[in-house]
Order: C-alpha cells, then sequence, then structure tokens
C-alpha cells in the first residue's frame, strides 16, 4: 500500500504548478468560511516558512505546499479586511441602513454597465479617507467603492482625486429565488459599499494619466474595429450583433436576447468572449506571423504581445485576461524548453491570476474555464482511445504510400474525433458547475460544440482577414468578406437555435432535496412598482398566475423560473391590463412551452385605446382564452383523487370599469382543505361587488395574496370580516405613495389579529401547501412559520 500510494505522489510530483495552485484554493476557500482574525494572521505564512526551512532544507514539495496554502490563506485574509470585514460594512448590514459621508480619494476605471439595476454611469473608486458628520465617525485606508453618479448629471470623470458628498450603502439583496445578487457580486470584485454621489469636486486631476490615456486609446481602436467590421450589415442587426460579441465582447441590446440559445444548446464561450476565441485568434495569429519570423523566441514574444493587445481590446473581459495568461505561460515554457503538461499551465496560470485578486477563485467564469480546461487534461486523451482504430491507418502501412485523398480522409476523420473527445470532456468538467450556478444541464452541447466551434473558427478568422482588408484600404474587399462573415454568423445563430431546441436537449433541473414534498406549492414574487406573478405547482402541472413587467422578465421572472427547474408552464392566468402583471406574456409563451393563456372576459375594455396592454399583447399575436364569472378551472390533481380548482369571483358579466384595476380577475383557489384568495389589485369596486354577490362561508380563506390598488381603498374592514384570513401577502412599496399599505389598513389586520407579509421586507414568499397545514417561507430572514386552516373551510 504504502508503495501504491509513493507512486500516486510521484505522478502528482511531475505537476508542481498544480498542486500549488490546489493548495492556493484550499488556503484561500479555508480562509473564507472563518471569521475575521486580525492582522496576526500574516503570522502564517512566517511560521510555514521558517518550519519549512528548519524541518527540511531540501525543498520538499510537501513543505512548498503547505507554504502556498497560508500564504494565500494570509493574502486573502488581507482582500477580506478591505471588503467584507471592513467596519463600514458592519454599519451598513442592517436592511435599509444608509450613510451620508464626504469622501477623498482617486477614480480609476468604469465598471460593468450590463448588470441589472446598473446606473448611468458607475466607477472604481478607491477612498483613502472617509467622514460621516452625523455618525460622528472617521474611516481612514484605501476603500473601494462603487462609484454611482447617474444620479448627479455626470457622464464621466476625469482621472485624478476626488472629494465626493453623497449616501453610502450597499447593495439591495436579492428579493427572489435565482436573482442575480449584486451584494455578493461587488464584494467578490472587491468592492466594500456602493456611494451615490450628491456633489463631486475635483481636488486635482491627474497630470500624467497614463491608464486613461490607454483606455482611450483602446476605445478609439474598439471604435475602428467595430466601424470596419459592421460595415455593409446595417440591416442585419443580429448578424452584426454576432459578430461584434463573438470578436470584441460587444454586449449591444440585440445580443442580449441571442444569448439564450446558445446558454441553452451548452455553446455560450462560442458567442461571448471565452478562451475559446483567445486561442483561435492565437492561431490564426501564428499562422500570418510564422512565414515572417524564424526566431522562435521573438515570434512568441510577438504573440504573447498580440494576445494581451487583443485582451485589452476587449475591454480585458475576464475570460480573454485568463485565456491569455494561460497562452502566456505555455509560449514562456516554450522559450524555455520545456515540455508544457495542460494541468501544470493550469496551475501556473491560476496561480498568478490569484496573486492580483483572490476572490477571483468564486467567480463562475474563472471556475468553467479551470474546470473545462482541467477536465479536457484529464479525460480526452482516456475518450480518445476508442477512436484510434479509426483515426489512425495500418501501422504496416508506410504513410508515404497514402493517397492524398486518403491523408484528408485521415486528418478528417482526427478532427471529427478531436472535436468529439474534446467536447464530451469539456461536458464532463462543466456539467456540475453549469448545475450549480445556473440549474442547467445540456446533454445537447457535445454535438452543438462539434459545428459551433468550426463556424467561430470561420467567424474570427474572417473577421481578422477583414482588420486586414481595412488596414490596407481595400474597400471592395472589406465588403466581401465582411458579407461572407454575415453568412457565418447566420449559420452559427441558426445552428444554436437549432441545437437549443432539440427535446430534452437542455433541461433545467431545481436543487436536490432528500426531503418528501408537499402536494402543491406556490411562490409569490416580489416585484417592484406594483409588478405581479406567482408560480403555482400542484399534481405536476405547473401555472403562472400574472407574469410581471417586460423589465422584469430577464432579470426576476425567468432566472426565478429556471431556478425552479421550470422547462414548461402548463397555463398563463392574466389578471388585468396592467403592464406589470402581464407585459411579460410574450416573453413566457416563447420560452416555457406556449402555455395556453386565460384572461378576465372583461379585457381589453371597449373603449381601451391601442396603447393599452392587452391590446398591445393581442396586436403581437397574443391569444387568449376567456374567464368569465362563475366558471371552475382544473388546475391538476392535489392529493390522491382530491382536484385543485379555481372558481372565477370576478369580474362579473355586467363589469364594465374605466380604470384596469377594477376589472381585475380574482380567483378563489380551492388546494384540499385550503383556500387561497388571489385578489391581485382589486379596490372598493371589487370588494363591494364580490360581498353582495357571494356569502361569507364562500369567501372564507387561509390566505389573501394582493397588490395595492393604485388609487382606491381595498382590504374594506367588512371585506376583511367575509374572509377572514389568517395571512394576507400584499405589495407594499415605498415609492409611489399610492402603492403603500395605509395605516387604517394595518390596524384593522391587527385588530382582527391578521399576519401581514409586507414583500417590501421579506421578499418573495413560499407557500407550502400539506393536509394539515400550510408552511410560510419568506425568502429573506424572517422566521418561517405553519397556518393551520380553518376548520370550517370546505374545500
Amino acid at each position: 500500500m504504502g508503495g501504491s500510494m509513493e507512486g500516486r505522489w510521484q505522478k502528482f510530483r511531475a505537476r508542481p504548478l498544480a498542486l500549488i495552485a490546489l493548495a492556493a484554493v484550499a488556503g484561500i476557500c479555508l480562509t473564507d468560511m472563518l471569521p475575521a482574525f486580525g492582522a496576526w494572521f500574516w503570522l502564517l505564512p512566517v511560521a510555514g516558512a521558517a518550519s519549512a526551512a528548519l524541518v527540511n532544507r531540501t525543498g520538499n514539495l510537501r513543505w512548498v505546499l503547505l507554504l502556498a496554502l497560508v500564504t494565500f490563506a494570509a493574502w486573502h485574509h488581507t482582500s477580506l479586511q478591505a471588503t467584507r470585514d471592513h467596519p463600514l460594512r458592519a454599519i451598513l448590514d442592517a436592511p435599509g441602513v444608509t450613510m451620508d459621508v464626504q469622501a477623498e480619494g482617486e477614480v480609476q476605471r468604469p465598471l460593468r454597465s450590463d448588470l441589472p439595476g446598473a446606473q448611468p454611469w458607475e466607477a472604481l473608486f478607491i477612498a483613502d479617507h472617509i467622514t460621516s458628520a452625523p455618525l460622528g465617525k472617521a474611516f481612514a485606508g484605501p476603500t473601494p467603492l462603487r462609484l454611482l453618479t447617474g444620479s448627479s448629471g455626470n457622464t464621466s470623470l476625469k482621472p485624478g482625486r476626488y472629494r465626493i458628498t453623497g449616501r453610502m450603502s450597499l447593495p439591495s439583496l436579492p428579493d427572489n429565488p435565482g436573482e442575480f445578487n449584486r451584494r455578493a457580486y461587488d464584494l467578490r470584485l472587491g468592492l466594500t459599499a456602493q456611494l451615490r454621489a450628491t456633489e463631486i469636486t475635483l481636488v486635482r486631476e491627474e497630470r500624467f494619466p497614463i491608464s486613461a490615456q490607454l483606455v482611450a486609446a483602446a476605445e478609439r481602436c474598439r471604435a475602428w474595429v467595430t466601424d470596419v467590421l459592421a460595415i455593409d450589415l446595417q440591416d442585419r442587426p443580429k448578424e452584426r450583433a454576432i459578430i461584434l460579441a463573438m470578436a470584441l465582447g460587444s454586449m449591444e441590446p440585440e445580443a442580449r436576447e441571442l444569448q439564450v440559445p446558445f446558454r441553452e444548446s451548452g455553446t455560450l464561450h462560442v458567442f461571448a468572449v471565452s478562451g475559446l476565441h483567445v486561442v483561435i485568434v492565437g492561431g490564426i495569429l501564428l499562422a500570418l506571423l510564422r512565414p515572417f519570423c524564424r526566431n522562435r523566441v521573438v515570434l512568441l514574444v510577438l504573440l504573447i504581445s498580440a494576445l494581451f493587445g487583443y485582451a485589452f481590446l476587449t475591454g480585458l473581459k475576464p475570460s480573454a485576461v485568463r485565456a491569455t495568461v494561460m497562452m502566456a505561460v505555455l509560449f514562456a515554457g516554450i522559450m524555455l524548453n520545456r515540455n508544457g503538461d495542460l494541468l501544470n499551465i493550469l496551475g501556473g496560470a491560476a496561480v498568478l491570476l490569484l496573486v492580483f485578486d483572490t476572490n477571483q477563485i468564486f467567480a463562475p467564469g474563472f471556475q468553467l474555464s479551470f474546470g473545462v480546461l482541467a477536465s479536457i487534461g484529464l479525460f480526452a486523451n482516456w475518450f480518445s482511445k476508442p477512436f484510434r482504430p479509426w483515426v489512425e491507418p495500418d501501422p504496416f502501412l508506410p504513410k508515404p504510400l497514402l493517397s492524398g485523398k486518403q491523408k484528408l480522409l485521415w486528418w478528417a476523420r482526427g478532427q471529427v474525433a478531436g472535436l468529439i473527445t474534446v467536447s464530451a470532456a469539456a461536458w464532463i468538467g462543466s456539467l456540475p458547475l453549469i448545475f450549480h450556478h445556473f440549474h442547467l444541464v445540456t446533454p445537447i452541447s457535445i454535438a452543438a460544440n462539434m459545428l459551433l466551434v468550426p463556424l467561430s473558427f470561420a467567424v474570427l478568422g474572417t473577421a481578422i482577414l477583414t482588420l486586414l482588408a481595412g488596414t490596407l484600404h481595400l474597400v471592395w474587399l472589406q465588403a466581401l468578406l465582411s458579407n461572407a462573415n454575415l453568412a457565418f454568423a447566420w449559420c452559427t445563430l441558426q445552428s444554436a437555435q437549432l441545437f437549443a431546441s432539440v427535446p430534452g436537449g437542455n433541461l433545467y433541473l431545481p436543487d436536490a432535496s432528500l426531503e418528501s414534498q408537499p402536494p402543491a406549492q406556490m411562490h409569490v414574487l416580489r416585484l417592484q412598482g406594483g409588478a405581479a406573478a406567482q408560480h403555482l405547482r400542484t399534481g405536476g402541472k405547473d401555472w403562472l398566475l400574472d407574469c410581471g413587467g417586460e423589465g422584469d422578465y430577464a432579470f426576476v421572472l425567468r432566472p426565478c423560473l429556471q431556478h425552479l427547474g421550470l422547462n414548461r408552464l402548463d397555463g398563463l392566468v392574466l389578471s388585468h391590463g396592467d403592464f406589470g402583471h402581464v407585459g411579460a406574456a410574450l416573453h413566457v409563451q416563447q420560452d416555457f412551452g406556449s402555455p395556453s393563456v386565460l384572461l378576465p372576459a372583461r379585457e381589453p375594455w371597449r373603449w381601451d385605446s391601442g396603447l393599452t396592454s392587452m391590446r398591445q399583447l393581442r396586436k403581437a399575436g397574443l391569444q387568449g382564452k376567456p374567464l368569465t364569472y362563475g366558471v371552475t378551472l382544473d388546475l391538476g390533481s392535489y392529493a390522491g383523487s382530491e382536484r385543485a380548482r379555481a372558481l372565477v369571483l370576478y369580474p362579473t358579466n355586467d363589469i364594465w370599469a374605466r380604470r384596469a384595476d377594477d376589472r381585475t380577475l380574482v380567483l378563489r383557489i380551492d388546494l384540499g382543505p385550503h383556500r387561497i384568495l388571489w385578489c391581485n389589485d382589486a379596490g372598493f369596486l371589487a370588494e363591494k361587488k364580490i360581498l353582495e354577490l357571494h356569502r361569507p362561508e364562500d369567501l372564507c380563506c387561509t390566505v389573501i395574496i394582493r397588490n395595492q390598488h393604485a388609487t382606491d381603498f381595498s382590504l374594506l374592514p367588512e371585506f376583511l370580516d367575509a374572509v377572514r384570513p389568517q395571512l394576507i401577502i400584499t405589495s407594499s412599496d415605498t415609492f409611489p405613495a399610492e402603492q403603500k399599505l395605509s395605516p387604517q389598513t394595518l390596524a384593522d389586520c391587527a385588530a382582527r389579529g391578521i399576519r401581514i407579509l409586507d414583500q417590501e421586507l421579506t421578499g418573495a414568499t413560499t407557500l407550502h401547501f400539506w393536509p394539515d397545514r400550510i408552511d410560510v417561507l419568506p425568502f429573506h430572514d424572517h422566521p418561517s412559520f405553519s397556518i393551520i386552516p380553518h376548520q370550517n373551510a370546505k374545500p
């Protein structure tokens, strides 16, 4: 056994950089899980180095690994002291807390503006002195902040030292499952907090802003490249967006929606600038430079410089920087006459990147880049063994005797086998990471990569030739190549859409759970601005009750449904003509299996203009079945032979109210012994009409789910007395004031012992419907609880 273990250790020793990288990752993760220790944490690497020197002076690799572990642990601890453990965060961590401050420091560079909730202009601001007069506190030392200047009217700031007055806070936490977590993202980006500027004073302009001048030069070069690549493509925005996204990483408005088929076919690395693009560009540049440069060292130095220039041109996309560093490590090994081992190269690149920023290890892109390449290094050779008889000619047949056609055939077989083995190995490596981060499994990606990787080579190769033609002012050749690239981009998009549409080719899966699942569950999402959406699952059927506004779809609703493992919906119920409730209906139909659409019979109103939400949706092709008063909708099974149903309580056939909120659909949802009243924006008119038509015993419900009426009274005392809810889940936005629950309503509910969940505080709410109770689970850190239904509530 000892000899076997020693033999395995000797195999690992052949890849020392990979082992050092693993030790560094272990040290970083260990520190991240532990609380703050203070400055003495830096004694660890000193003690480790001293121990290594005393115990073994021969440079034993085990001691080197221990030293790497404690060194990176201490280095990450230093990073956490400036972000997670900064005293500012302890003050700002309470919900809704802000702090008026004056900060002085350096404005360094703009930050990404394509993220959810991004402001018109954001920059990295390193404050070295922060004072808060109201709190009587001062903070010294470099503090990285996200500077927001959109509210003050500034579009950009010159490099230099600034004195900024404003309000400091932490980014809002996500309110719904699967929603983008801006606070965690900023923390991993190395930012302590965000500062919204109200007054900006230039203290001292930087005399020699070299970095700003380099960025400006890169932007000018980027604009020129964009103009050259987009020649004669003005009327083809989708193909133009794909070419620019693949060549430069430009994320134009058209490109954001085009990401979806690439993501769902497992080929997103083809669409966005990634390591694949850097490798392809490096290969093309090598082929172009080799005839003019015979000196290997000079050639590799030129290649490394060109690749770093390309990464800078893409805006220093993290994926491009990672791949460029990997290529630089590979080429450096070649210059030093070292045989390249993929795992060792990955280890060296990872160590270099983690020295600059230890938080990168927590970025999905970093994990996917190194995880996929490590998987290729581990499994590609093993996967290729079954193909060897198919790709290698008879060893007893001398290769010079092969005809040109035979050589071409064997070469083509080798390329196909290589694509299959590399794609399979990459898929194995990416599978756990993609599932963890995106809840997505893409078995179709192996086949998709076999076609889309060669197409991406064609797009990038043609783009480089187009740039060469543009440099030489050969406009006719430039236009010809641009149109050829149009064809390649069209094929790329159509292929991605084809693979993404293959049944079973991609699946969104929920988190695995060993706990028993309730017969029915409902997710009441928290959307801002009076918007609403709820997901109901019962008996294996999935229903969406309202779908939020169009602006909520990409960043809230779709990520939430995908996080829950939904690939299709059985039905979409729309309540009334409010963009905040129905605006995303077409997107839902397109992305979730064309569910049947149900809407109130009173929509659209006979005198609605053509610009109202329902008429706009009808014009765009939305077809729905009207739900009339008194109709019972079968939602599926509840438990065993019991059925889940929804009864239409409102609007009645004689209602033609002017305001959409007064025509809203009101449903009583029956789930076994439980009743839920789905009220939406119902106000005074709707509640009075419901009380007029129905007996109290028919209205009695355990839970009310509602939004605030825009202008009218709601939750009338007599309505509460008839329904007798035990819980009300409601929106209550601070702005505008009409969307806030009135003090009188809160008092009426408190007097009747009705519990209110204000979604502005709790975020989304999940309801688990068991035969004997309802479990209520708020998304934020509010305690969960259970409700026993009314004993006299009849299903």
